[in-house]
């Protein structure tokens, strides 16, 4: 359907500025008390968001430099200053490199991490909903329809349940891409394939998730176009395509070979355990995340990591009616079914749907005729039903043609998409409350047998594709009300009651778990400094020499090592810590080694030496029952030189490097 004149009204607004509007205002209530505190306070836990305001502030001072004209400053662009002296470190983790080019300009004015990730993390939410307005006005034609389908996916409960992951929150591009490639096809223009394809690179460029889960899902929809139009015969359009196709690896391809090179270096691929633990249960659809207001206690139905991936009641139904009626719109008005079509229907319909129940763990066995019959077998029962979807089409013209009528409509292809991206969510195996149902799943062969998906561990961030394609078919349900003549109140009630079943308000901030692994370490503070709060300890470190290598104690501990990483922005020397979503093996062991520095003092002084440390900062107010002022004591007496103090926090010098005045 081609998209309805964009009208200006509401002080002469477009649509499209109209809907960012609405999406920035709900946003700010639906994240709060967050727009409180944009320059000061971490969203969620003070977690991996420390470890991403880290790396978008390395992006940013990088790009920053390279810019200024030190094209050199890009050369140290994936050696991070994080597990010195190991190479490639920003690739131990997410690079964020599209997302930093987002906050490059207020991060050249401002140096504070936190507003840059804060005004990042908001930007999610409105980006996602404005993309999928669009997209779902160009399938629709309706600005009404494809507001409420911007709530459903830039809302979804999943996100609500990944606040701490900025990555998994930048999906915003997804619909874009589907956008231009849709005004593409309509108009044959080639501005919208360049939007398309600078979408497309965006998104590859904010998750590496996503560059290997959507990948999939713009070739399907390309061929569903192409298909559904004749377009393959159009040379010209099969040779702009490839064009874009091939800029998007151009621009892609650098950003990869990175994690390719590391994986040379000899860091394995995910397990097979690791990532069947983080893969989708078939309940991990009716489990809400705990801090989701209304359901959070009530939709429970397995907990497990990574597995709240409950949609919303309201999304499900309106993806629901959209479903049908876009498979009503494909049945022909005057069915004239044959006998043996309509009973190879009818099995069709029973055996799914004892598929689905047998998908949920249930296990049925009845007597037939005094013979028990047992249906317990997944793979057997999706053989049965491929089966009889292939004798049902054999056996009817009629069947084929609605089929073919359904495929060739939006809805269709995007049921398809949602199909396919929750069972690869459910990662290799397939389970059902932790039991196993079968040891073969569809992800298992792209783990197999496509490169990079052995390097990732959570299948269940499929989720963002299943919410991508229920708030499209959510779309195209409200289209459908409102075209059956339902009332504007309707439409924003279940608009409303989207909102409601994602509200998780007020959103947790800055939490601070001091349950540590070792013991004897005191509670970190609950908060973060930025600017002139940061302690004088990193300003001191920050004139340093600038080969000087820190290692900072305590040592080891995951909360603490985050603190280190987080305030290295103020000085950017190098860290022997670290953390990020994987590490060098010799950094596990340092780690043993340096955490009973009083217990075997030679042994650990050894292991300081050799990870090449230059300088030691020793936070003794971080240690219980005075053993960090033992730990300063086990420094002087190998020889470090202190050469600072700034209360509690003391800097010793290890090789003889002074500090750069002022």
């Amino acid at each position: 359907m081609h998209p309805i004149p964009s009208r200006r009204s509401w002080l002469g607004l477009s649509d499209a500025t109209r809907a960012t509007i609405g999406y920035a205002l709900l946003t700010i209530v639906m994240t709060w008390p967050l727009a409180r505190g944009f320059a000061r306070d971490v969203p969620a836990d003070l977690g991996d968001a420390l470890l991403n305001c880290w790396i978008l502030a390395w992006d940013a001072d990088h790009l920053l430099r390279a810019l200024g004209g030190h094209v050199e400053a890009l050369r140290g662009y994936w050696t991070a200053n994080i597990y010195s002296p190991h190479p490639l470190t920003l690739a131990y983790s997410e690079h964020l490199t599209a997302q930093a080019l987002q906050i490059l300009p207020i991060y050249a004015l401002t140096k504070n991490p936190l507003l840059c990730y804060n005004v990042l993390f908001f930007s999610t939410f409105v980006v996602s909903g404005l993309g999928m307005f669009l997209f779902t006005r160009e399938l629709t034609g309706s600005r009404t329809a494809a507001f409420v389908a911007g709530l459903a996916y830039a809302f979804a409960p999943y996100r609500f349940g990944s606040l701490s992951h900025v990555q998994v929150l930048s999906s915003a591009w997804m619909p874009f891409v589907l956008f231009g490639l849709r005004r593409f096809f309509e108009s044959g223009r080639s501005r919208p394939l360049g939007g398309a394809v600078l979408a497309w690179i965006a998104q590859n460029l904010s998750c590496g998730y996503y560059l290997l889960f959507f990948a999939p899902v713009v070739a399907l929809y390309i061929a569903w176009e192409m298909v559904t139009r004749r377009s393959w015969k159009d040379y010209a359009i099969c040779g702009r395509l490839a064009a874009a196709i091939a800029i998007v690896a151009l621009a892609t391809t650098p950003f990869v070979l990175p994690y390719v090179e590391l994986r040379r270096l000899g860091f394995n691929p995910r397990s097979l355990a690791e990532v069947d633990r983080f893969s989708a249960d078939v309940y991990s659809y009716l489990t809400a995340d705990a801090g989701l207001r209304l359901w959070g206690r009530l939709v429970r139905g397995w907990p497990k990591p990574e597995g709240s991936l409950f949609p919303g009641f309201a999304v499900l139904g309106l993806a629901a009616y959209g479903l049908v009626d876009s498979w009503r719109a494909a049945r022909p008005r005057h069915p004239r079914a044959t006998v043996p079509a309509r009973l190879l229907g009818w099995s069709l319909v029973a055996s799914s749907l004892i598929l689905v129940a047998v998908l949920f763990g249930w296990r049925l066995r009845t007597d037939v005729l005094g013979i028990p019959i047992r249906i317990i077998s997944l793979r057997r029962l999706i053989v049965l039903v491929s089966c009889l979807v292939v004798a049902w089409l054999a056996s009817s013209r009629q069947a084929r043609r609605t089929m073919y009528a359904w495929l060739a409509s939006p809805a269709g292809v995007l049921a398809v998409v949602t199909l396919c991206a929750v069972a690869m969510s459910l990662g290799p195996s397939v389970r059902a409350r932790g039991r196993l149902l079968d040891d073969v799943a569809l992800y298992g062969a792209f783990y197999h047998g496509v490169p990079g998906f052995d390097g990732l561990r959570v299948p269940a961030r499929f989720g963002m594709i299943v919410a991508l394609g229920l708030a499209t078919l959510a779309g195209a349900g409200a289209a459908c009300l409102e075209r059956r003549g339902a009332r504007p109140a309707l439409l924003a009630f279940l608009g409303a009651a989207i909102l409601i079943e994602s509200a998780a308000v007020p959103i947790a901030m800055n939490g601070n778990d001091t349950s540590y692994r070792r013991s004897g370490l005191a509670p970190l503070p609950p908060r973060v400094a930025v600017g002139d709060g940061v302690a004088d300890v990193y300003r001191f470190i920050s004139r340093l020499p600038s080969e000087a290598t820190i290692a900072e104690f305590p040592f080891g501990e995951v909360a603490f090592e985050l603190r280190y990483v987080f305030y290295s922005t103020t000085h950017w020397r190098r860290l022997v810590n670290g953390y990020s979503g994987g590490g060098p093996a010799e950094y596990e062991r340092l780690a043993e080694e340096l955490g009973d520095a009083l217990g075997d003092p030679d042994r650990a002084w050894q292991a300081l030496v050799r990870s090449g440390a230059t300088h030691a900062i020793v936070h003794e107010a971080s240690f219980a029952g005075g053993r960090g002022r033992d730990i300063s004591a086990w420094l002087h007496g190998h020889g470090a030189r202190e050469i600072a103090a700034f209360d509690s926090d003391r800097v010793f010098d290890l090789h003889g490097l002074e500090p750069v005045r002022p």
